[in-house]
């Protein structure tokens, strides 16, 4: 190219980039010229409606917060309350409310109007945080704790019913002592035996020698000892329980047509009713059912009533007679615990391990009207 040819192209760069930049700016003018003045109730309507725009994002963003904590309290696997300053209800989560029998519908409300037939949470609230501590209320066990939070939220409150967890975690020690009871048991009972055999032989020796009287006391003994052998050998042997259909109204009707074949039934009217089906061994829950009816005749006054109740997974054995505290019918049901002088407090465990065996618990309680009820459910 030559030199002439590259001045000019110097020098035309530049004015074309001036050039260029001076017809943006007069499109730019001639557009603003066309839109006219801009109107001040315009500008004022649009800041508004963006202003508006940035606070319903907001609320929405607020909106998915508030919904993640609920689900996320509700998740909890204990109640959960909370009162606010103003001592209103502020939240309580589903377990909290399916604890308490109430609706959603109570969170807003003033806490001591929701809170009056739960004195033990108002209770709760008025107290200092600090551990779980557990109470009892109405037969129930609770587990409440006061948790620290800052003042300016109000109070929270965590509460839950442990009252089957206790009652498991107490029948979890008695098969745990049953255990341990049943391989002392059996040495024991296997040396008795031996003992007894001789025992037995000397007896008859006596009357042959005509020590009729000696003889028959010894032999008398010897025999009741003999049975109670026999509850601690039942006591010890390992089970293998059979699995099939069973009807619960038959087993009931066999076992009551057993105990009416005894003496201690005798004055006391024995009934069946109801029907129902479960799942076990009918030789164990026979045993047990024997031994459940035999307990309650014996606790049952001359003229009273034995009732076998029976449902679907469920059998009732009630009785007439003075009825149990809740820490005697836990105590009843340990080996060698019995209510009676000449019992041998062997009974009711049996009856419980019979029924463990095949997948059922019992429990003892004390009926309303008076009374003990033996519950066994599947």
């Amino acid at each position: 190219m030559r030199p002439e040819a590259l001045s000019w192209l110097i020098l035309a760069l530049p004015i074309g980039t001036v050039g260029g930049a001076l017809l943006v700016l007069l499109v730019r003018w001639a557009r603003l010229r066309r839109q006219g003045p801009q109107d001040p109730e315009g500008l004022l309507l649009s800041a508004v409606a963006g202003s508006l725009r940035e606070r319903g994002e907001l609320a929405a963003s607020l909106g998915e917060l508030r919904t993640v904590h609920e689900r996320l309290v509700d998740a909890l696997p204990k109640g959960l309350l909370w009162v606010d300053q103003r001592q209103r209800l502020a939240a309580l989560n589903r377990p909290g409310r399916d604890l308490l029998g109430v609706t959603a519908g109570v969170v807003g409300l003033e806490a001591v109007f929701v809170l009056e037939p739960f004195p033990w949470l108002r209770e709760a609230l008025d107290g200092e945080p600090g551990p779980p501590r557990r109470l009892t209320v109405k037969g129930r066990r609770w587990e409440v704790q006061r948790m620290e939070a800052p003042d300016r939220i109000g109070a929270l409150v965590q509460f839950e019913d442990v009252t089957e967890a206790e009652l498991e975690a107490r029948r979890l020690q008695l098969r745990e002592r049953f255990a341990e009871l049943g391989e002392m048991t059996a040495g024991v009972a296997h040396q008795l035996k031996n003992g007894l055999a001789v025992l037995k032989v000397q007896g008859q020796l006596l009357r042959k020698a005509g020590q009729g009287a000696a003889g028959d006391a010894l032999l008398e003994e010897t025999e009741a000892l003999e049975r109670l052998v026999q509850r601690f050998l039942l006591w010890a042997r390992p089970l293998e329980p059979g699995s099939e259909p069973l009807r619960l109204e038959e087993a009931a009707a066999q076992a009551v047509a057993e105990l009416k074949r005894r003496p201690v039934s005798h004055g006391r009217t024995l009934v069946c009713e109801g029907t129902g089906q479960a799942t076990g061994d009918p030789g164990l829950l026979h045993q047990a059912l024997v031994n459940l009816l035999e307990n309650a005749c014996q606790a049952t006054p001359l003229g009273g009533r034995v009732t076998v109740r029976v449902a679907s997974g469920c059998i009732e054995i009630l009785d007439e007679g003075p009825g149990l505290s809740g820490d005697a019918a836990v105590r009843m049901l340990r080996p060698f615990e019995s209510g009676r002088p000449d019992g041998t407090g062997l009974g009711l465990p049996l009856a419980l391990k019979w029924l463990n065996a095949q997948g059922a618990d019992l429990r003892l309680g004390t009926r309303p009207s008076g009374g003990t009820c033996a519950e066994i459910r599947w």
